[in-house]
């Protein structure tokens, strides 16, 4: 049974984009018509070329493709016919995966490949700042906006006459992000994706030593200080041993005489690992022997960070380094450089997805749409629904007069789009709309223009298989996939192991052909001496008890005696095989040297070729049977559909 026809489920979902292959130079001529449907050499190509992509383009592959082409599509034929297509399973199984394929044509991919180039470097390089922050809350009053802008603004005001950040951020009324009053708006060094994006962006478009702001989050306005920056210092995995320190009772003085002690046997040559089991009191990394996940900057305290860098090659010990944690001793056991591009290519991607600037790919995606589509709002239908709306009632349903309701209020392309459906959208919305304080216009114009973004998306992907070639062949190519899967398990695969009559039928028909070849009871011993093998060998000859000899013999040395046992056909292993050759039949060959053990094999039996029963041919029968089923369906599906191929349109294909 081939396959090659089903759609890639698992690389299709992370994003398709195939390229036509020489449609440009195709004639537009139909290359084959089988049962009334036609296939263009355009879309024969792309497929023929997707699937040998190694391969060359000659008239016997192309004439070789073309028939295993016909019996997928006969079988696609079949399936439609029997009506399951239409079967809601099929539907909504294809609906899935189309939203999911659908997803890379609507984004601005542009803008995507320029924001994942833009992480990427910003990966090779770490920045430092301190923050102060003027919290605002998620829809705050323009009210409040203009008095965090202020104060932010006043704040900065002060640094740059002279005021000591720190001071300010930790002084009553300062910032107000809690971690001041520990680190005084210092945030340490980072790199991308560490920050939320518009303090990120700032932060690396900035200069070391700028103040810059008030640059606004979701978090609210932030005053920076860019402190510092460097290139990125890639990853290490480290193993380390960690010692408690206790202020009370003379703990600290303890620990450091603990940690000096075992800093001394480690110079000394005392396993590191061995020590960390035995010491440390890290219990998530004590039995791992002090080994820890792999980390970059800003994953660990910032004294043990630095001291993990300054270790200049694999093995190196640091001395002891005290953290808020404690005392450490770190070994560095390996070190990663920041990975190339390509390397780290999806990885981005995916990271980027998870990130707000995903909302700026989409964003732009949609003002790209709207200006080729001529998107609008009428104002006017949109003023008569904000005259006719009380903002309490979005928390209930709102009720619209019905000749407003079959008013377009948003137009995308040659889509108009009524008040009702606006509404609708609304009601079916309205639990998590924040309506505390708001104006009903407030409220309904950020609906709607959450409401055409969407309008702008679903007239895009109604439209995707017209506009990309590419998308309309990928959903084809699911759409066939599923159904032949659907089909082919029916008629093939479950048939030929329910149809217990079929399956009897076709073993007795064809039994011959399954017989055992000559089968081996055979012993390969590996020992680890001379002695140790002319012992086994000697009770071996006289059929005596080798597994208890086995056992006595590796509970004084677990090495000195293996054996691997099997009853095995002739062919399928050569060590066996080649003693059976030089033997003619059962006994014991002549010890050999074998990668510093002494080998040799015992072959005890030799059963010559006999019928299987259907029992131990069931597998194969199985498999069997499936081929002479489908070729035989293939067969009905030939005689029972008309197909055609051009031949001189087929071998033009290069």
């Amino acid at each position: 049974m081939s396959h090659r026809f089903f759609p890639e489920f698992t690389n299709a979902l992370l994003g398709f984009a195939f390229a036509l292959f020489a449609a440009a130079s195709l004639p537009a001529q139909t290359v084959l018509t089988i049962a009334g449907e036609e296939v263009s050499a355009e879309d024969f190509a792309h497929i023929f070329k997707k699937n040998n992509r190694d391969s060359a383009v000659t008239a016997a592959s192309l004439d070789e493709y073309m028939e295993l082409f016909i019996d997928f599509k006969l079988k696609v034929k079949a399936a439609e016919d029997l009506g399951m297509d239409t079967a809601t399973s099929f539907v909504n199984e294809l609906a899935g995966y189309r939203k999911q394929l659908a997803r890379p044509y609507l984004v601005d991919n542009e803008l995507l490949d320029a924001l994942v180039q833009q992480a990427y470097d910003r990966t090779l390089e770490e920045v430092r700042a301190s923050h102060l922050l003027v919290k605002l809350d998620k829809d705050p009053t323009p009210a409040d906006t203009a008095a965090a802008w202020g104060k932010a603004v006043a704040m900065k005001e002060r640094i740059e006459s002279g005021e000591d950040f720190a001071s300010i951020a930790r002084s009553r009324g300062g910032s107000d992000d809690p971690s001041v009053k520990d680190n005084g708006g210092d945030l340490g060094w980072f790199s991308a994706f560490m920050m939320v994006y518009p303090f990120e962006d700032a932060c690396f478009k900035a200069n070391e030593g700028d103040v810059i702001g008030p640059v606004r989050t979701r978090f609210g306005y932030h005053i920076i200080k860019v402190t510092g920056k460097r290139q990125a210092r890639g990853e290490l995995r480290c193993a380390h041993i960690m010692i408690r320190t206790d202020d009370s009772k003379g703990g600290s003085e303890e620990a450091k005489n603990k940690i000096d002690a075992l800093a001394t046997e480690i110079a000394g040559g005392t396993d590191f690992a061995e020590l960390a089991r035995q010491h440390s009191d890290d219990q998530s990394s004590r039995t791992k022997g002090g080994e820890l996940p792999w980390f970059g900057t800003g994953r660990m305290v910032e004294s043990f960070e630095e001291a993990a860098f300054a270790l200049a090659a694999d093995g190196d010990v640091s001395a002891p380094v005290q953290t808020q944690y404690g005392w450490h001793i770190i070994k560095r056991l390996e070190y990663k450089a920041p990975p190339s591009f390509e390397d780290s290519r999806r990885d981005l991607e995916k990271r980027l997805q998870r990130d707000s600037r995903s909302e700026q790919v989409r964003k732009s995606f949609i003002e790209k749409r709207k200006r080729e589509y001529g998107f609008s709002i009428d104002e006017k239908r949109f003023g008569q629904l904000a005259e006719v709306t009380v903002v309490d009632s979005l928390l209930n349903e709102i009720n619209v007069k019905k000749g407003l309701g079959k008013k377009a209020i948003v137009t995308v392309g040659d889509e108009k789009t009524p008040v009702s459906d606006f509404v609708t959208y609304l009601n079916a919305g309205r639990s998590r709309i924040d309506v505390t304080g708001r104006t009903a216009e407030g409220v309904l114009r950020d609906a709607v223009s959450a409401f055409g973004d969407d309008r702008v998306i679903a007239y895009e992907d109604a439209r995707l298989e017209s506009k990309h070639n590419d998308f309309r062949l990928l959903m084809e190519e699911y759409h066939d996939g599923i159904l032949l899967f659907e089909l082919t398990d029916r008629k093939v695969w479950s048939r030929a192991v329910k149809d217990s009559a079929g399956l009897a039928e076709f073993w007795e028909e064809n039994q011959a052909n399954y017989a055992w070849k000559t089968r081996l009871n055979a012993r390969i011993f590996r020992c680890a001496d001379a002695d140790i093998a002319q012992r086994i060998m000697d009770v071996a000859s006289e059929g005596g008890d080798v597994e208890t000899m086995r056992r006595e013999m590796i509970s004084e040395n677990p090495l000195s005696v293996t054996v691997e046992e099997s009853r095995i056909e002739v062919g399928l292993n050569p060590v066996v095989d080649a003693a059976y050759a030089s033997l003619g039949g059962a006994g014991i060959t002549e010890a050999e040297q074998i990668d510093g053990q002494l080998r040799f094999v015992e072959i005890i039996e030799v059963t010559p070729p006999e019928q299987k029963t259907l029992d131990e041919a069931r597998g194969k029968v199985i498999a069997d049977f499936q081929d002479h089923l489908e070729r035989s369906w293939i067969e009905s599906l030939r005689s029972q559909y008309p197909f055609e191929v051009n031949r001189v349109a087929l071998h033009a294909i290069r």
